[in-house]
């Protein structure tokens, strides 16, 4: 289950890290404000892939734009004036990097954590937490016995092909440019194993793979999925942490709104399925990880 009851001390060391904004190097002057100058927040949008990104007719919805929108409506309010997404699609989060490296672009949201990256970007809090798993036939539980032989495939470049390269030293791995040609590739038969991100494979199975399951039950590594910004960028860095925490909270406090929103993603109906309880649990987490907050469910007054 993407959404673990019980959090491993890595990563609750690495929501640590998202929260308190530690950094490889000394941040630089915060040039956030010049960037909204003409009222756009960009907003890169690496994909299509659910849960976090769906292409409509009218521009991009999903997980991450839940939050996106969330950052929008307060920086609207602490700059005193209307903000705009103007969202930038990029294939590739190396695509994204760039561009946020080089000040070409604001804010990327669903962005899974790594080590590298946080060394030249700045993390928000996480508002997911998913692993490394696969996408096999009935009968194959996914541990490196059963994929001995196998071709897996997995994107190219992506932190997926590097955890289970280093974890299934006996499989083939046929590498894929995009998570939408990996997809086909399940989809059409040219594959029959496909390795990543359990949001998205669970959110992907019942259209390219109803029959397959997802394994292993303990995946190959865990990691939480947040929003950065380009170092220099404080003010919007505390404007989406301010945010992502509001929706969170809300979210625990059992706001009916903000779970109607958040769950028609991965709640209860949605593709991921996952329970308000899993939910609302991942997400005091992360609260009391970070803020400090903790809802006393056992308090009368």
């Amino acid at each position: 289950m993407p959404f673990d009851r019980v959090l491993r001390p890595a990563l609750i060391c690495v929501l640590s890290l998202l929260a308190f904004g530690c950094q490889a190097k000394p941040p630089l002057a915060d040039s956030g404000a010049n960037q909204r100058s003409d009222g756009q927040l960009r907003t890169v949008v690496v994909g299509e892939e659910l849960p976090l990104v769906e292409k409509t007719n009218d521009g991009f919805d999903g997980l991450s734009f839940v939050f996106i929108e969330a950052i929008r409506d307060q920086l609207s309010h602490t700059d005193g004036k209307t903000i705009a997404i103007q969202t930038v699609p990029v294939k590739t989060l190396h695509e994204a990097q760039s561009l946020l490296e080089q000040g070409k672009a604001d804010l990327a949201c669903g962005v899974d954590f790594s080590w590298e990256r946080q060394t030249l970007l700045n993390y928000t809090l996480p508002f997911a937490t998913t692993g490394i798993r696969l996408l096999v036939p009935e009968g194959n539980d996914g541990t490196p016995n059963s994929l001995k032989g196998k071709t897996i495939g997995v994107v190219k470049d992506s932190v997926a092909a590097s955890v289970l390269a280093n974890n299934l030293e006996t499989a083939t791995f046929r590498f894929f440019s995009t998570p939408s040609s990996a997809l086909n590739a399940l989809k059409d038969g040219t594959i029959e194993s496909l390795g990543g991100d359990s949001l998205w494979l669970q959110a992907s199975r019942k259209e390219v793979a109803p029959k397959d399951n997802l394994v292993p039950v303990q995946p190959y590594a865990r990691t939480a999925v947040a929003c950065v910004v380009p170092e220099g960028s404080e003010s919007l860095l505390d404007a989406s942490n301010i945010a992502i925490g509001r929706v969170l909270q809300d979210y625990v406090d059992g706001d009916q709104a903000v779970r109607k929103e958040i769950n028609s993603w991965i709640g209860p109906g949605s593709a991921v399925g996952l329970s308000d309880d899993d939910i609302a649990h991942y997400y005091s987490v992360v609260l009391t990880t970070v803020t400090g907050f903790r809802q006393d469910m056992d308090r009368t007054d």
